[in-house]
């Protein structure tokens, strides 16, 4: 029987283990995924999804709507590697080189030639560079938007500022990286 997060939920605020379990596995490779774009360490992003998860796990009692749980533990996991930077003053965000989080977008149905494959890697290469010079705040919000496939009001939510300046953020961001990538390549 597949079951709702907010099923799941209830569950698990009445004491059931095993329900936060399986909802830890349906949502452990998102939140890793956007962790790892945006420490750019798989070490680190592995603990600090553990981390997200214990957290999520310690205060289920404190998510109000259990609707919002996808927004809930974002929110948690952009917070932990927040803490993180700070203790830390430093990150290597966005790991965009790492093609196993990329979605199975790609519908090419012929290997790439060698040089499409270097141009490829190039372009890669120089996103990377780019997405680390932006303003966090900006870098944020493409993560979640582009790789992370959130909507503007998730987003919204999860940052807990207005929706026009998540959309703005992301406006100014893609302008700047659209700019910058203009320059670099």
């Amino acid at each position: 029987m597949d079951r709702s997060d907010e099923n799941l939920l209830q569950l698990a605020l009445q004491g059931d283990g095993a329900s936060f379990g399986e909802l830890t596995g349906r949502w452990q490779r998102k939140i890793y995924a956007f962790i790892y774009r945006y420490v750019g360490n798989r070490e680190e992003a592995r603990d600090l999804t553990q981390d997200t998860f214990t957290k999520a796990f310690e205060n289920l009692e404190r998510l109000a709507d259990p609707a919002r749980f996808s927004s809930w533990i974002y929110k948690i996991a952009l917070n932990e590697c927040r803490m993180r930077f700070r203790k830390q003053r430093h990150v290597t965000p966005v790991s965009l080189e790492d093609s196993s989080f990329r979605e199975e977008q790609s519908t090419q149905l012929l290997p790439l030639s060698p040089e499409e494959a270097l141009v490829e890697k190039e372009v890669v290469r120089v996103l990377k560079e780019v997405m680390e010079n932006l303003p966090e705040e900006q870098r944020t919000v493409i993560l979640m938007k582009e790789y992370q496939g959130l909507k503007f009001h998730e987003i919204s939510e999860i940052l807990d500022i207005p929706l026009s300046t998540v959309k703005s953020r992301m406006y100014l961001g893609l302008k700047t990286l659209r700019k910058l990538m203009e320059i670099r390549l």
